[in-house]
């Protein structure tokens, strides 16, 4: 049963990925819309691409003979390649950047190591208490920089703290478990 799903899986992955116009050797985090899809559905074709990437795991993808899909990090690093696309989103939308945050960083991590332990999604209504906002994302381990943070982007309450002008600061955490990357990202004003 599970290698029919897979395939299934894998099917339809390959085939909205010709759709869309993605293979061979375009990672995930830097897909292009072919020119046919027309300019104003430019970015909901990118949105329904990035939870189909965030959706599948990298088996489906390598079972469809195109592994070029899988999500590749070339930021350098999860957390790098967070805050640059976090902070790459702010500033096209005429925000400023957030400036690091170490007590918000050791607050965040702990809360990772929390959930990834405990293998859960829920918030830390202390720090909301404070005053403070709190993004959460789980996904699979296959699911980079560019695909969490688009998740939080498709979320409105996600996405109103990734643009709210007030915030000045933030810290991050990962945390990894149950074959999921846990990553909690808080923000100060």
């Amino acid at each position: 049963m599970r290698s029919r799903l897979t395939a299934s899986l894998a099917t339809i992955a390959v085939t909205s990925a010709a759709l869309i116009g993605v293979g061979g050797g375009a990672s995930a985090s830097a897909q292009t819309v072919p020119p046919f899809v027309p300019p104003h559905l430019t970015s909901q074709v990118d949105q329904v691409f990035s939870q189909v990437r965030a959706a599948l795991p990298p088996e489906v993808w390598a079972a469809a003979g195109s592994t070029g899909m899988t999500y590749q990090d070339v930021s350098g690093g999860l957390r790098e390649g967070i805050i640059s696309e976090i902070n790459g989103y702010r500033t096209a939308h005429g925000l400023g950047t957030l400036a690091p945050n170490p007590g918000l960083d050791g607050e965040a991590q702990a809360w990772a190591d929390r959930l990834a332990a405990r293998d859960q999604v829920v918030h830390n209504t202390a720090l909301i208490q404070r005053g403070h906002g709190e993004n959460i994302v789980s996904a699979g381990t296959y699911c980079g920089a560019a695909c969490l943070v688009d998740l939080w982007k498709n979320s409105p309450g996600h996405n109103e703290n990734l643009l709210d002008p007030g915030y000045r600061s933030a810290g991050m955490g990962i945390a990894y478990g149950a074959g999921k990357v846990f990553v909690v990202h808080n923000f100060a004003y």
